[in-house]
């Protein structure tokens, strides 16, 4: 089946005009409209005052670009002056007060309209509000009609009002007055509107003093809007607007879109960006700088938050339509209530957790960490409340003055808590649901490559993710600004950190190595530029250590860290090993930021870059959040709900039991280091041989995840058991054909077990353990491995094993060097192998617009630790790695070609099938790299 619309096909050579440009809103579709469709005809902004200049000025300046100046500066300039005209006009006057042909002859060239211009003010003067929401409207479908042009009129699904229930895509009566209704659907407003300006005429003519004629007009567009069922002037004169667009479109091509309360984006052009303090935030900032705590709201209802990129593609997808498509009303809503709701409680719970745990990173946010707790009540509890403090405050105020202080900061707290209860709390104690049923049957009409690009899919939100990183990293980075001109003082390292930095041995190197793989070719200048723009958001990319702190490296140049490797010929996979083989001896400068990029430019058709960054800068979790903020997913979020984290994370919030609950986890903790320090040394194998120092690192073709999970899903274990089962097999299989029998006795690993939450790995660092297992090498039946492997790992994951190691780490890191290798070469004494598993991106990923097609990724070994295996998730596939030394496994190729028989021998076995004699000759193993 084809798809009936095509984004491309309907913007190509076509010319759109936009008002409120100058907004938040229409920021995030024009930046959208020039990257996605650079064959647009042209984009004409209507703007206030001398168009151009504001263009230059307020909108072409903006960090909405920021994305678009690094990776295609020529592009964004040359765009900039061919296809972007400003015209000089104001949408609230008849013809935008251009003389009339000027006006005729702007409606001839212009193929479609976006209205984003608005007031957002909820308590603006009545007067002003209906000449911006509703009277403009009738310009701007005046220039629609002169043009025959489709009309995209943006207004708000709070125009629904006192309404309560599910609140579909349909025009919407008034909860309360009756107002005459046309026989088409809309409402007729000549009445209401002669009612309205009559009211105002009234004020004008009464009051004179403009401060007192201000307070007296907003006053009544509140109450005019509370007695027709609306809230506040605002959602009241943007229904007006809608009704009045319907009116003068009668019979031509209009389609409303209504969003719920937009805050940042969640992905594109940058995670976050936003701009302006929005409806949420204002309570956030006031939470924040300790102007409040208390608020009415209804915690178990579902609030209806939406990213400004999702509304930015209804927009577009809208519009496409629009001109494709026979001309009829059309009402779509972007919102996530129906489809991925979250509660005000859930909101509120998050957002705390975050600034509790994490106020630091948010240095324009919090000036101190927050000191109470959130509160939220019903109104008449929140109103007497507000009442019994008020007078407290008033009281103590007084004594102040009359002390000669000034007044009590307690009684301005609560006029900000006052005000923002009376403008928002609406919304804070929602009353319906809003569906957007026809919005998502209208991307379904596109087809699969505008579907991923406009994505409106809400259920792609993780939530915690989302408000916890983006959002609350937006806010601090984009609304706010900067505390103070002066550079970031340097910081110092953690003692885990610290302890990697120093943990580098002739014989083992501390860096994480990876490979990403590449269909194509990856273009250097706009890769360079992606990665200069994108990884400086992360400091310690452009610091290095310094004595145990990160400094900031002045002389810091993205092309000593981003180098091209020109290869001779294709590179077929025995010579990428060696490349990596070679890549991965070199030390990385202690003199720069600890990381490096090698790209090289022919392999298997396509292009490789080879990845490697200091474990001193951050672990698995932290790199994999550090490669989704690089990379793309071309229009859809690709993040699935983060685990809460390690069990003992949760302690009781009772000061007393908390501090009880400490102290004992700290003598668990103490118990398992000095158990694991006197652990028996492991099986002498093979394994156990002193290391060469020469490392070889090779992988296997991907495994399909689902494959793997079914047997998971079979046995009722996890994922990471049936990769400890299969590792444990290809070892008892490998030492077995070398004459190592390990029957009676099992091999011990070191796994790597996460002590972060997801939503926190953006701070990088080491936050993790290692949990010593003993695998069941000695276990023949590949089913009976399985469960013991399970068995061992639950009971690891539920003591204290994991902190104690991190505990360890930490210790380490304050001991002198001589100390510290000492201690490491006695601990990893206890184990033959390391065992590493890393949820990667689960969705195809993009960097510098080339397709990424497997990734892979090594692990360092530690002190005597000379074999490690790692399998890294990526898009709906796992790649197994093996890093090894050649001295303890000199063929590595058969010990990876023994782990993936492994995995096959638990699939059948794990089916009841018969697992057939293994071969009495190996067969030698065939790798490739394969495209996916």
């Amino acid at each position: 089946m084809t798809s009936a619309f095509h984004v491309q096909t309907a913007l190509s050579g076509k010319r759109v005009l936009i008002t409120g440009s100058t907004g938040f809103l229409a920021k995030v579709v024009l930046e959208k409209l020039i990257r996605s469709a650079p064959d647009i005809g042209r984009i004409v902004l209507l703007i206030r005052g001398d168009a151009r200049a504001r263009f230059e000025s307020e909108i072409a300046t903006s960090s909405i670009f920021d994305r678009l100046r690094a990776e295609r500066p020529d592009f964004l300039v040359q765009f900039f002056a061919d296809k972007i005209e400003c015209i000089s006009g104001e949408v609230t006057a008849p013809c935008f007060g251009l003389p009339l042909t000027a006006f005729n002859a702007l409606a001839r060239r212009i193929d479609l309209v976006v209205n984003a211009a608005a007031s957002v003010n909820f308590r603006e003067a009545l007067d002003e509000a209906l000449s911006i929401n509703a009277v403009s409207v009738q310009n701007i479908t005046e220039l629609a009609r002169a043009g025959n042009a489709p009309l995209i009129q943006v207004s708000t699904c709070y125009v629904n009002g006192y309404h309560r229930g599910a609140m579909a895509e349909q025009i919407v009566t008034p909860a309360r007055a009756a107002i005459p209704r046309h026989a088409d659907g809309h409402y007729e407003l000549d009445g209401l509107l002669r009612h309205l300006q009559h009211r105002i005429a009234q004020l004008r003519a009464d009051v004179t003093d403009t401060t007192e004629l201000a307070r007296r007009l907003t006053a009544l567009g509140i109450a005019e809007a509370n007695y027709h069922g609306w809230n506040d002037t605002y959602t009241f004169t943007k229904w007006i607007g809608e009704q009045l667009a319907m009116a003068a479109m009668r019979g031509r091509a209009l389609t409303i879109v209504r969003p719920s309360i937009i805050e940042s984006t969640l992905q594109e052009p940058a995670p976050g960006w936003i701009e302006g303090v929005k409806v949420a935030d204002a309570i956030i900032l006031a939470y924040a700088r300790g102007k409040t705590n208390l608020f009415p709201a209804q915690p178990e209802r579902v609030v209806d938050i939406i990213p400004a990129d999702l509304v930015a593609n209804s927009i577009i997808l809208a519009a496409a339509e629009a001109l494709q498509a026979p001309p009829a009303l059309r009402i779509y809503q972007a919102c996530t209530g129906a489809t991925n709701p979250v509660t005000v409680g859930r909101v509120i719970e998050l957002i705390q957790g975050e600034a509790k745990r994490n106020w630091r990173q948010y240095e324009r946010l919090f000036h101190q960490p927050p000191r109470h707790e959130f509160r939220v009540v019903s109104r008449p509890a929140f109103l007497l409340m507000l009442r019994a403090m008020r007078i407290g405050a008033g009281a103590w105020s007084g004594v102040r003055k009359l002390l000669g202080a000034s007044e009590s900061p307690s009684l301005e707290a609560l006029r900000t808590t006052q005000l923002l209860a009376l403008t928002f709390s609406f919304y804070t104690a929602p009353r319906y649901i809003f569906h957007s049923d026809r919005l998502q049957a209208l991307a379904q009409r596109f087809g699969a490559e505008d579907q991923a690009r406009y994505s409106v899919d809400t259920r792609a939100i993780d939530w915690q993710d989302y408000l916890c990183r983006v959002h609350m990293a937006g806010l601090n980075h984009y609304a706010l600004r900067p505390r103070n001109d002066k550079p970031a003082a340097p910081s110092a390292l953690t003692r885990r950190d610290y302890a990697w930095h120093r943990m580098d041995s002739d014989k083992n190197l501390m860096v994480i190595n990876s490979i990403l793989l590449f269909d194509g070719p990856v273009d250097m200048e706009r890769l360079t530029a992606t990665i200069a723009y994108r990884l400086t958001n992360y400091p310690r990319f452009t610091q290095k250590v310094v004595g145990k702190r990160w400094v900031e490296d002045e002389q810091f140049d993205i092309n000593h860290h981003v180098e091209l490797e020109c290869m001779e010929r294709d590179v077929p996979r025995e010579e990428l090993q060696a490349q990596l083989t070679r890549l991965a001896h070199l030390p990385l400068p202690a003199d720069r930021p600890r990381w490096h990029m090698t790209v090289l430019d022919r392999v298997n058709g396509g292009h490789a870059i080879v990845f490697r960054v200091h474990h001193c800068i951050t672990d698995g979790l932290g790199l994999v959040h550090v490669l989704n903020h690089l990379t793309d997913d071309n229009g859809l979020h690709g993040k699935t709900p983060s685990p809460v984290g390690h069990p003992h994370r949760a302690i009781a919030h009772n000061p007393v039991c908390s501090a009880l609950v400490r102290g004992l986890s700290s003598l668990k903790i103490a118990g398992h280091v000095a158990r694991l320090s006197v652990l028996w040394p492991d099986a002498e194998t093979q394994f156990k041989t002193p290391m060469s120092g020469d490392k070889q690192l090779v992988w296997l073709p991907p495994l399909e995840m689902e494959r793997v999970r079914a047997m998971s899903k079979r046995m009722g274990v996890t994922l990471n058991d049936v990769w400890v089962a299969a590792v444990s097999g290809a070892l008892r299989q490998y030492l077995g054909e070398r004459g190592q029998h390990l029957d009676g006795r099992a091999l011990r690993a070191a796994v790597t077990f996460n002590l972060r939450e997801k939503a926190n790995a953006f701070q990088l660092g080491n936050e993790f353990g290692l949990v010593a297992v003993d695998l069941p090498t000695d276990v023949d039946d590949p089913c009976v491995r399985l469960l013991q492997s399970s068995s061992r790992m639950t009971a690891v994951k539920r003591s204290h094993q994991p902190r104690a190691t991190m505990a360890f780490l930490s210790l380490a890191g304050c001991l002198p060097r001589a100390l510290q290798h000492f201690a490491l070469n006695l601990f990893t004494s206890k184990g033959s192998v390391v065992l590493t598993n890393i949820e990667g991106p689960a969705s195809r990923r993009y960097l510098a617009g080339s397709r990424l097609t497997d990734l892979i990724c090594w692990v360092p070994q530690t002190g005597k630790l000379g074999v490690g295996l790692a399998f890294i998730s990526y898009a709906g596939q796992i790649q197994l790695a093996l890093f090894v030394d050649t001295a303890l496994v000199p063929d590595p190729e058969r010990l990876m070609q023994l782990t993936q028989d492994a995995f096959h021998e638990l699939d059948l076995a794990t089916r009841g099938e018969t697992v057939p004699e293994p071969a009495t000759t190996p067969a030698p193993p065939e790798f490739v790299i394969t495209p996916s």
